[in-house]
């Protein structure tokens, strides 16, 4: 009988299922352990404090900024008695201008001064949320301030309306990050004082326009000879343009520059919805359409540089120049220009007759002298009693 080998007995052991097993989740996964309550009362507690920390870090930041960089910042109170350096203008005895003196050449108007479509034009260019921002846009004034700090100084855009005139009646031209800072608090404080058409009003009797312009007012008559409530399309839209650079901008010095820059303000206004498309075209393929007009000049320097020399002296040069006197004189402008006329002719027989001596300032009169009747401000008139006796 043969011997049959011996097999040791079967352990009874785990049995390992493959994947053709009848089991129907061949891996099970164990679910993980439930957060006990008082674990998320702690992480919850702890987030809060972190965020709490990190919103007193930024409020301190804030507070401490502002401190700095108000510290010498005027009281926006001020505002409420500004008055905006204006024009002295000289008048003849039947009331025609025959000169002038300014520091800044400005007409002050009210808002309904600009024309509507002025303001759109303005607002569309420089401001689109103007209406409804409380003075600064903030992302994009933190943008800027991050990008000044980053390329040390060379300072970005994103100013409102409100911070460019906060910039232009307080501030100076520092392209600074602080100055960024400084823009924006005031903004704040303007807006909280004054209406949006009182913050447009004064905007657009401050701002800088080239030419020695001041105020779109000054600006529309230079550059167009009407008044701001009266400029069509093309033409506020060429106004708009060029508070960003009275300059580069300039349609007397970079005519091409001026254009592009106006067609770009009339883009915007036609995305804003406030000009149609076919309005937008016919504005774009017109010229710039300048009818310039210069102040108006003195037939008579000599007598108008006494008069501002006596003015200054009983006045102050401030005032003659930034107070928008009016002065009225007993020159008649009719008799000036018929002796103006005469003195060139006898100058023209006279140089005929005996040769180009080469003074012709010897030829001229001695100056006659006048009397100043009276001078007009905005704010009352007054006789001063300044006399200039005739001989």
């Amino acid at each position: 009988m043969a011997a049959t080998p011996h097999r040791p007995a079967a352990t009874r052991g785990p049995v390992l299922r493959g994947p053709s097993s009848f089991d129907p989740d061949p891996v099970r996964r164990r679910a993980p352990l439930p957060i006990p309550a008082h674990r998320r009362r702690k992480l919850a507690g702890r987030s809060a404090l972190a965020v709490l920390l990190a919103l007193a870090a930024v409020t301190g930041s804030l507070a401490g900024l502002m401190l700095v960089y108000s510290a010498d910042l005027p009281q926006i109170n001020d505002l409420e008695n500004y008055r905006p350096s204006t024009t002295t203008d000289l008048y003849d005895r039947k009331g025609r201008i025959i000169g002038s003196f300014a520091l800044e050449r400005r007409e002050v108007v009210g808002y309904d001064g600009f024309a509507p479509v002025l303001r759109e034009a303005v607002v569309s260019i420089e401001d689109k949320n103007f209406e409804s921002h409380w003075g600064i846009n903030v992302l994009r004034v933190a943008g800027a301030a991050w990008h000044d700090i980053r390329s040390h100084g060379r300072a970005q855009g994103a100013s409102t309306l409100t911070m460019q005139l906060a910039r232009n009646l307080f501030l100076s031209d520092e392209r600074t990050a602080g100055r960024k800072i400084q823009e924006a608090y005031l903004a704040i404080q303007i807006e909280r004082a004054f209406t949006k058409q009182q913050i447009f009003t004064l905007y657009g009797n401050q701002i800088y326009l080239g030419s020695g312009m001041y105020g779109f007012e000054a600006a529309s008559e230079f550059y167009f000879a009407k008044h701001a409530k009266d400029v069509n399309l093309t033409e506020a839209a060429l106004l708009a343009g060029l508070p960003k650079g009275p300059v580069a901008f300039s349609p007397l010095l970079n005519p091409d520059r001026a254009m592009r820059r106006r067609n770009l303000v009339l883009s915007e206004m036609e995305s804003d919805g406030v000009i149609t498309h076919v309005q937008a075209e016919a504005a774009r393929s017109a010229p710039l359409g300048l009818h310039l007009t210069q102040p108006a000049g003195s037939v008579a320097p000599w007598f108008q540089e006494e008069v501002r020399r006596e003015l200054d002296k009983r006045f102050g040069s401030e005032e003659v120049h930034e107070a928008g006197l009016r002065v009225d004189t007993t020159l008649d402008l009719d008799l000036q220009e018929t002796a103006n006329r005469a003195v060139a002719d006898g100058v023209a027989v006279y140089e005929r007759r005996h040769g180009w001596k080469g003074h012709v300032e010897m030829c001229l009169p001695a100056a006659p002298r006048w009397r100043i009747t009276g001078i007009r401000t905005g704010r009352c008139s007054r006789t001063p009693g300044i006399t200039y006796t005739r001989w």
